[in-house]
């Protein structure tokens, strides 16, 4: 089942934090208070995908998914359908579970294959033949209307019969898709497939109409010496003393419960456990977090929490060093954390082999900005195989590999189209520094690369034509757009707006262009899209599936976006968010945090940051020369004006935006 359960603070955020003196100073509490209510308020949490936040008050989304499988397979690991040759999937339901649905299979392999005399599938749910069975727009998915009625507690079985073909994913457990080769009369649970050689499961997920059982929604972290700074000096918190509450509305045999979790130092945190075990102590530390689990057993009602207020007795010491220093400026740094899990790929030898067999930096030499670097990147991917979408002599679709890639594609040996030029410019920008990720369109596979030039993921096409001279990106007043800020465009016909700026031809607007002459400029690709959850292809493809984009998209492992908190646009998958900092979390930034000191004229600097394969910070004082810090170290401020900045240096020696900070001092 897609129940999702991914909690806040799982990317691979580092936090340097000092460990200090203690101040020689009175103590006094300070009380704080944080609210959470408005849409935007709720928004900064991260949540799982049954949640909705779509309307004011959080609560949970009338959809559950339940799936077997993930799609980890191969287009052609298949089972063929006749009139004696019958599948079998089963799902065991809760009573809450009997409830309107829909069910999606699977049922396109390589259209070039496709025999033409197939029939077409039927289904049948506990001897109920269902009707009519769909094509998904776009896609080799199927779908049948499931009515409650046809449903009941416990086993339900789906048969499948009369043509077409299913595909299977190789898995033991939880062996619930069998094969008759007799019209079923007789079911077999570990035979299935060509000539029975797989065991698994096929590719039927089913979406009813019932709230789920369970759902989590979990707040920021809370930074109680954030909360409790005066101008922008954060203060020594020796203790917490918390207060909580909420407004919520409990409808009968709906549950709402809060949890939380408290850290000294934002890094190792206390175990979940009950808020009301928390509330009642006098001496917690610095960083708290709070968790509302939302649930229905029955499904057919939701919980709605509408509003958070967390109160807090602070004690605080701050050194009377300090009383004449405040804090004019500071770089604003974006403290969005997505939902999901990310795994970065690391340095090692093939990524390096990468780099340096094709001398990529050669690439991007002489290019001034950064924009210009990725451009010529893209472009060189693009040109590495000149006659893409053709198969060669193998006949394969390689995976998503670049060494493989770069030595079949010239003559071509294997086939190279969107997905392996978005897959070459991913893991070339990874070998040079970037932190790059596949974005699937409807039918088309680009690029996001998040750019420290522009503080923000700007999409990268580079392979949406047969003539390479047209791979692009999309700008709107000069600035490069994501593929969400694309769709945005596209959905109210502002296409206007976008202008299509190529590597090595004009820009032209968007309005303007022609698919037949321009490429695949088309914003229609964009509705819907999905971003790839790691960028490690290079070392493992898995989990993936081995032949993407050969057909159809069936591999749930990727981050469906939707407008609503009920997938309308992509409903076949189990991971969908409408969410924006699920997709667009930043990386590379550095945040300064200003402690008061024990002497007099002196602050503590404290660094954080979100940077894949950090390495190490620098830091440079009033315009003097960088230099490497650790954070915690002590910086000396001097009458007046005092500037300090720091950036990131990631394994790769690509240098992050640089953060400042101006502190003035009276004498």
């Amino acid at each position: 089942m897609a129940r999702t359960v991914v909690e806040n603070n799982q990317r691979r955020a580092l936090r340097f934090l000092r460990k200090g003196d203690p101040v020689a100073t009175t103590p006094s509490i300070k009380s704080i208070q944080k609210t959470w209510h408005s849409h935007a308020d709720f928004e900064v949490c991260t949540r799982d995908v049954a949640i909705d936040n779509t309307r004011p008050g959080v609560r949970l989304a009338k959809s559950l998914m339940l799936q077997d499988e993930r799609g980890r397979t191969h287009i052609n690991n298949v089972e063929m359908l006749s009139d004696r040759v019958w599948a079998r999937k089963d799902f065991i339901l809760d009573p809450g579970d009997v409830a309107d649905g829909k069910l999606y299979f699977y049922s396109r392999a390589n259209r070039a294959k496709e025999d033409a005399l197939d029939k077409p599938t039927q289904v049948s749910v506990n001897g109920r033949q269902l009707k009519p069975v769909r094509t998904l727009p776009s896609t080799g998915w199927s779908v049948v209307t499931v009515p409650a009625k046809a449903l009941k507690p416990g086993l339900n079985s789906f048969v499948f019969s009369g043509g077409g073909k299913l595909v299977i994913e190789d898995s033991l457990h939880p062996n619930r898709s069998a094969r008759s080769v007799d019209g079923g009369a007789t079911w077999d649970y570990d035979a299935l497939g060509i000539q029975g050689m797989n065991d698994g499961e096929y590719l039927v997920r089913l979406r009813l109409a019932r709230y789920p059982s369970e759902a989590k929604l979990t707040s920021e972290v809370v930074d109680f010496a954030a909360l409790a700074a005066e101008d922008g000096i954060f203060p020594h918190v020796s203790s917490v003393k918390v207060r909580f509450q909420a407004d919520v509305d409990k409808p009968k045999g709906t549950l709402l419960r809060f949890e939380a979790r408290t850290s000294d130092n934002g890094a190792d945190w206390s175990p979940w456990q009950a808020m009301s075990k928390l509330t009642g102590r006098d001496r917690l530390p610095r960083y708290f977090q709070w968790r509302a689990v939302l649930g229905c057993k029955s499904g057919d009602a939701t919980p709605t929490l509408q509003e958070v207020a967390l109160k807090a007795d602070v004690r605080v010491a701050r050194t009377a060093a300090t009383e004449a220093v405040r804090v004019v400026d500071m770089t604003p740094v974006s403290l969005a954390v997505s939902s999901y899990r990310f795994a970065y790929q690391e340095p090692f030898d093939r990524l390096e082999r990468l780099r340096k067999q094709y001398d990529l930096k050669k690439v991007t030499a002489g290019h001034k900005t950064e924009l210009e670097r990725l451009v010529a990147l893209r472009n060189w991917c693009r040109y590495s195989a000149p006659k893409g979408w053709d198969s060669g002599r193998t006949d394969w679709c390689p995976p998503w590999d670049a060494l493989i890639l770069l030595e079949t594609n010239q003559a071509p040996l294997a086939l190279c189209m969107c997905t392996h030029y978005s897959t070459l410019f991913v893991q070339t920008a990874v070998a040079l520094g970037y932190t790059a990720r596949h974005v699937i369109l409807d039918h088309h596979c680009v690029a996001e690369v998040w750019s420290n030039q522009f503080g923000k993921w700007i999409l990268m096409d580079t392979g949406n034509f047969h003539d390479p001279s047209y791979n692009c990106h999309f700008e709107r007043n000069g600035v490069p757009l994501s593929a969400l800020e694309i769709r945005q465009l596209w959905k109210p016909k502002r296409t206007n707006e976008v202008q299509v700026v190529y590597a090595e031809r004009e820009s032209i607007a968007l309005d303007r262009i022609d698919p037949k002459k321009h490429g695949w400029a088309d914003l229609k690709l964009y509705r819907r899209f999905c971003i790839a959850l790691r960028n490690n292809h290079l070392l493992t493809p898995f989990p993936g599936e081995l032949t993407h984009g050969h057909g159809e998209y069936f591999c749930d492992v990727y981050l469906w976006w939707e407008d609503s908190a009920v997938p309308a646009e992509s409903p076949e998958y189990g991971l969908t968010s409408n969410r924006p900092a699920d997709y667009y979390w930043p990386v590379n930034e550095t945040a300064i945090e200003l402690t008061a000191g024990k002497d007099a004229g002196t602050l503590i600097l404290d660094l954080n940051t979100m940077t894949p394969n950090f390495d190490r910070f620098m830091v440079r004082i009033d315009r003097k020369k960088w230099q490497q810090k650790k954070p915690g170290f002590v910086w000396k401020l001097k009458p007046g004006r005092n500037v300090i900045e720091a950036k990131t240096v990631n394994t790769f020696r690509m240098h992050g935006p640089i953060s400042r900070a101006v502190v003035e001092m009276t004498k």
